[in-house]
């Protein structure tokens, strides 16, 4: 058996940090100068990859794609190779399981933080019946990037629970989260959304209309202080890196509405909060757990 050195240690450490910027390519590069020597399927995993994101930059810059579908593969792939480095990591050690106990559920509670009253008291119900629950004020640790905090957290938790509100569907960070969710569904049998809302407006035919509105807002600040930026001889990177995010989130919109509407997504405000929170804990417990979402 393998055991893996402080210095492959130290670059997975190095490569998880450059998948964390979205720096996949250069990843993949590191990646394939050490994989093939441990496992030489792995190799192969990794060229199939490169060549699938040369092709994805390519098709979108001829316009055969737009950047939602070139941001779904990117996202496949940066968490394919996020599973080879957890397969790495694991060479020498026994494996750790992702689950506290076999076929128990875990819970990565989805939110934005004008509804943290809310989402405490739903951990509090989820943990008094039997379930473990992940949310940030309590998992993230002390200097984590958050959007490796969202990928970690998505990863090994089994369902993410998403708290819909006015407030999480004009947070780039919580689309991350459900995004995120929606792909792994796809390539994860064992991954799941399950939404519940505290407001029912992206229910009317204006709101994607309205919500958009307020992100160009957001976009349109930034812009106008890049140039402040620029006169003071200031780096533009985190006001490009909210940019981002926020086109992301003006990007993926749609798919998130179009996914609350045709699917069952329930309500938690006062009187509905104990028949909904049932319903929530029956799909999350039962065997097969198809989510109401």
């Amino acid at each position: 058996m393998k055991i893996l050195s402080i210095k492959m240690k130290k670059l997975i450490d190095k490569i998880r940090n450059l998948i964390a910027v979205d720096k996949l390519e250069k990843a993949i590069e590191e990646l394939r100068k050490v994989a093939p020597d441990l496992n030489t399927d792995y190799g192969d995993q990794l060229i199939s990859h490169q060549a699938a994101l040369g092709k994805n930059k390519k098709d979108s810059r001829k316009g055969l794609i737009g950047p939602e579908e070139e941001n779904k593969t990117r996202t496949r792939i940066r968490y394919a190779v996020l599973d080879l480095l957890s397969e790495l990591e694991q060479i020498g050690s026994p494996p750790v399981p992702a689950l506290p106990a076999e076929n128990q559920p875990t819970v990565f509670i989805s939110y934005n933080h004008g509804d943290s009253d809310v989402a405490q008291k739903l951990k509090k119900t989820l943990e008094q019946n039997g379930i473990a629950v992940r949310i940030d004020s309590e998992a993230m640790k002390a200097g984590e990037d958050i959007k490796s905090f969202i990928e970690r957290s998505i990863e090994e938790t089994t369902i993410t629970l998403s708290i819909v509100s006015n407030n999480s569907l004009l947070s780039a960070w919580v689309a991350m989260e459900t995004i995120n969710t929606f792909y792994l569904e796809k390539f994860k049998r064992d991954k799941k959304l399950t939404a519940c809302y505290l407001d029912d407006d992206f229910f009317k035919p204006r709101f994607r209309l309205e919500a958009t509105q307020k992100i160009d807002a957001k976009i349109q600040e930034i812009d106008e202080l890049i140039p402040e930026y620029i006169e003071n001889k200031l780096d533009t990177i985190d006001l490009n890196n909210e940019k981002s995010r926020l086109h992301q989130l003006r990007n993926n919109l749609g798919e998130i509405l179009l996914r609350l509407k045709e699917t069952l997504t329930l309500d938690i405000r006062n009187d509905q909060y104990d028949k909904s929170l049932s319903r929530i804990i029956e799909t999350i417990t039962s065997p097969s757990r198809v989510s109401p979402i």
